[in-house]
């Protein structure tokens, strides 16, 4: 049981790591997180049935949590960039403003963390032990596919790429 719940923290904090990541455009997000697991996860017809429309409800709940996050920060000054890039951001925060930025990312991960747990109720009603199990192991992997495809999308080349190799 604690390896679920460990495993369930590390999911959440990814795709929250990930999704700040992405920006805003929470239905492009919430698309491609759906279609990702929809190809990733093998159902049967019956969970497959009611399982999605679930799916998708936690993470619009999901997304709303971490837009009330943003938006309780904006509202003291607060406005942060993607995960490690803020270091210059907090640096010039005032220690009131440091003290909120601490609660309210505590606040998200409670929130977050309450929000999993009624849907982990939820999924287990509705998938079998092994196909949650597999659920959660595609979540994690998602979050990678995610982080691989923006470190690819920054780092494309704009032309031809020099492998350093002499052609014969």
């Amino acid at each position: 049981m604690r390896k679920l719940w460990m495993t369930l923290i590390m999911v959440a904090t990814g795709a929250v790591t990930v999704l700040f990541a992405q920006g805003t455009n929470s239905s492009a997000i919430i698309k491609e997180r759906v279609t990702y697991m929809q190809e990733h996860v093998a159902l049967t017809g019956k969970e497959s049935q009611t399982f999605w429309k679930v799916y998708e409800e936690f993470l619009v709940a999901e997304m709303k949590a971490m837009d009330t996050y943003r938006k309780n920060l904006e509202k003291q000054g607060i406005k942060l960039g993607a995960p490690g890039t803020n270091k210059e951001i907090i640096d010039k925060l005032t220690d009131q403003q440091i003290t909120y930025l601490q609660d309210q990312k505590f606040e998200l991960r409670k929130n977050l963390l309450n929000l999993e747990t009624t849907y982990h109720k939820k999924y287990k009603a509705i998938l079998s032990p092994r196909h949650l199990q597999d659920l959660y192991n595609k979540e994690y992997e998602f979050k990678r596919y995610l982080t691989a495809k923006k470190k690819e999308a920054k780092n494309e080349p704009s032309g031809p790429v020099n492998t350093g190799k002499k052609k014969r």
